[in-house]
C-alpha cells in the first residue's frame, strides 16, 4: 500500500482550493506523503505518473462544465488513452443543486478516471452550496479508504 497521495483541485471561486489544502494537511497528519496540484498546472498524462492515490476536489461551473482552471486538463483527459490501472481515486464535487447539471463535472471526471482503469475508492460525492458539513464527514472517509 502506497502512502503517496496526490490532491488535485479545480476551482472557479476558491472553495475547491481551500478544501484541497485542508485535505493535504489532513493527509499529511495521517502519515501520507501528500502533494497538492491545481488542475490548471497538470497535464492529463501527469496523473499516470504522479502518486498512485488521487483525490480530486472540483467545482462545476455554468451548465455542468469544469471550472476555468480545469478546462484544458479535462479536455486532454477526455481524449487521452492512459492506463490508470493500479491507481485509485476519490472525487468530491462542489455545485449548486438549483442548476440542472448539478456537480456534472465531478461525475464526468469520476467516470473518465474509471474508464481509464483507476479504481474508485468511494462513490463520487456531490456537495451543495453549504458543503462544510458534508466535506467534514467525507474527508476522513476518503483518507481511510486509501489506507485500506
Amino acid at each position: 500500500m502506497s502512502k503517496d497521495i496526490a490532491i488535485y483541485y479545480g476551482t472557479q471561486t476558491g472553495n475547491s482550493q481551500t478544501l484541497a489544502e485542508q485535505a493535504q494537511a489532513a493527509a499529511q497528519k495521517a502519515g501520507f506523503n501528500a502533494s497538492l496540484f491545481n488542475l490548471a498546472d497538470v497535464a492529463a498524462a501527469d496523473i499516470a505518473s504522479n502518486a498512485p492515490n488521487a483525490i480530486f476536489i472540483v467545482s462545476t461551473w455554468g451548465d455542468g462544465e469544469p471550472p476555468t482552471d480545469a478546462e484544458n486538463f479535462f479536455s486532454e483527459l477526455s481524449g487521452a488513452s492512459l492506463d490508470l490501472s493500479g491507481r485509485k481515486h476519490a472525487v468530491f464535487g462542489l455545485g449548486d443543486s438549483n442548476y440542472e447539471q448539478f456537480c456534472k463535472f465531478a461525475k464526468d471526471l469520476d467516470a473518465r478516471l474509471s474508464e481509464l482503469g483507476s479504481a474508485q475508492v468511494l462513490p463520487v460525492f456531490s456537495a451543495d452550496v453549504n458543503f462544510d458539513g458534508d466535506y467534514a464527514k467525507w474527508q476522513p472517509q476518503a483518507l481511510a479508504a486509501f489506507g485500506e
